[in-house]
């Protein structure tokens, strides 16, 4: 059974997804993030201010190289940054939640905010958010609406 990889920027609801989904078919979950901070020892964010973006790119590589020689059946959130980096096709289906800049701002706790570097600037937050739509759609199998109502239903009635 092929990997279902879900795609997208930072807060579009990756990881939330990903659990539902493994409630609804039973598979296994792999958040590419989670796996990097408990083989580091420390939070992305800690990551990056140690250690610089080269070395977590080099990071969320060997995550893409054992999941293409290792898993199988299992869905896969991916860290907002990885498909700019990685070919992620080799992985498994790759379906990218699409949503706005807006509708992700206004899903995102202070607690979210705090934790994503990335969103200490606004501006250059969207910023970078635009500039990641074209990698985004170019990698993806199935591009989805993550503000639809039951997306669930509609990745699984895509893959099936």
């Amino acid at each position: 059974m092929k990997n279902l990889v879900l795609i997208g920027f930072m807060g579009c609801g990756k990881s939330t997804l990903a659990v539902e989904l493994s409630k609804i078919c039973g598979r296994f979950v792999l958040d590419s993030d989670k796996i990097i901070e408990q083989s580091s020892g420390i939070s992305v964010k800690e990551f990056f201010a140690r250690f610089g973006e080269e070395t977590f790119r080099k990071k969320e590589g060997e995550f893409v190289s054992w999941v293409e020689s290792s898993v199988r059946g299992a869905i896969i959130a991916t860290g907002g940054g990885m498909p700019i980096y990685h070919d992620l096709k080799p992985m498994g289906k790759v379906v990218f939640l699409s949503i706005s800049f807006e509708a992700i701002c206004a899903r995102l706790s202070q607690q979210d905010y705090d934790s994503r570097p990335l969103f200490a600037n606004l501006s250059q937050a969207k910023e970078l958010f635009l500039a990641r739509q074209e990698s985004y759609k170019a990698q993806a199998d199935i591009i989805l609406d993550a503000t639809s109502q039951d997306l669930a239903a509609q990745v699984l009635g895509q893959i099936h």
